[in-house]
């Protein structure tokens, strides 16, 4: 007998999980089906990420490729370690102004630095 519960009891739990993971599933004030909503939660706008600041020292500024490689401090919002590494740039401009042994402050969008200023 208890051989045949544990496949019933899977099929239960992840019957449960399904229902649960569904718009409306166990949530409070989710349209899910009652009081004749719609099928489907309205989905809601995605929220800015504001990329936080990074703080480092240039190392190398290389025009020709648009990259600047910067020694930065350890960042907890993005769980970085300290390191210096190669950056490229969302614009050339952005290094006409810099040196070599500057300190700067910067910030990342989609990979790159989109902005950086002394610090």
């Amino acid at each position: 007998m208890p051989k045949r519960l544990l496949p019933i009891a899977v099929i239960c739990l992840v019957a449960a999980s399904a229902a649960v993971a569904q718009p409306g599933g166990r949530s409070r004030g989710g349209g899910g089906g009652r009081g004749g909503g719609s099928a489907a939660a309205p989905a809601r706008p995605a929220k800015a990420f504001a990329a936080p600041d990074l703080i480092g020292v240039v190392k190398a500024i290389d025009v020709a490729t648009g990259r600047v490689t910067i020694a930065y401090e350890a960042s907890e919002a993005l769980n970085w370690p300290a390191a210096t590494q190669p950056f490229p740039v969302s614009k050339t401009a952005l290094l006409k102004d810099l040196t070599v042994g500057e300190k700067v402050r910067f910030q990342l969008e989609s990979e790159q630095i989109a902005a950086i200023t002394p610090f």
